[in-house]
């Protein structure tokens, strides 16, 4: 239990005295959750919730249910849990959204984590006149010609922001960045509503292991 623990190692007492930055990823979970329940700390929660993922990382995956399912988390805490790490997305989101992002290589740096998922995830991000990004939107999980997500809903959105420009991106699992013959027919696709509605599709970009750029590879 957290009593049992010397008063000085306890999570909010630690981050008082020496920042937030000396907790490691338990405690500060541990500080989300609040308390415990009867038999098992906050901090003995937090290592359960931390041991039933592979990495860090899988936290932002991670679903009511699944939190739930922990003994000692109820739907108010893996609600605060969750509304942590959406949080914590927007924030890295933003700050991605201030930059100035020219290339294809440069809007792969910035999003290839984004795009770090087990399945096929398809984002769009919108740009100015001057390569400012204006936002990053999450369009779909899967494969966009399978899950049924349209080239004008894309550029339908660049209209509603007032975004002269837009890149798509997508990421292959298997870490093959090289385009499938779905993957191009769904760029002619795209081709074909950016000339409809006078907004510049700079870019459909494929991540995996590395990247695939229609536009470097002079296909757009």
């Amino acid at each position: 239990m957290i009593k049992e623990i010397p008063k000085y190692d306890r999570p909010r007492e630690k981050m008082l005295k020496n920042g937030i930055a000396s907790l490691s990823n338990s405690e500060l979970l541990a500080i989300i959750i609040k308390s415990g329940t009867k038999g098992k700390s906050a901090l003995e929660i937090s290592n359960e919730i931390l041991h039933s993922i592979n990495s860090l990382k899988d936290l932002r995956e991670l679903e009511l249910l699944e939190l739930t399912n922990i003994k000692g988390v109820g739907n108010v805490k893996a609600m605060e849990i969750l509304a942590s790490i959406e949080l914590g997305k927007r924030i890295a989101l933003e700050k991605i959204n201030r930059k100035k992002l020219r290339s294809a290589f440069e809007i792969f740096s910035e999003y290839k984590n984004i795009l770090d998922y087990p399945t096929e995830h398809f984002i769009a991000i919108y740009f100015d006149t001057k390569c400012n990004v204006l936002c990053m939107k999450n369009l779909v999980s899967g494969n966009p010609n399978e899950t049924g997500i349209k080239p004008n809903e894309i550029f339908k959105y660049a209209i509603k922001i007032n975004a002269p420009a837009v890149v798509v991106m997508h990421n292959h699992p298997s870490g093959d960045s090289s385009p499938s013959i779905r993957d191009i027919e769904y760029t002619e696709n795209l081709k074909v509503m950016a000339d409809a509605t006078n907004i510049t599709l700079l870019d459909h970009i494929i991540v995996g292991n590395y990247y695939y750029s229609f536009n470097e590879n002079q296909k757009l």
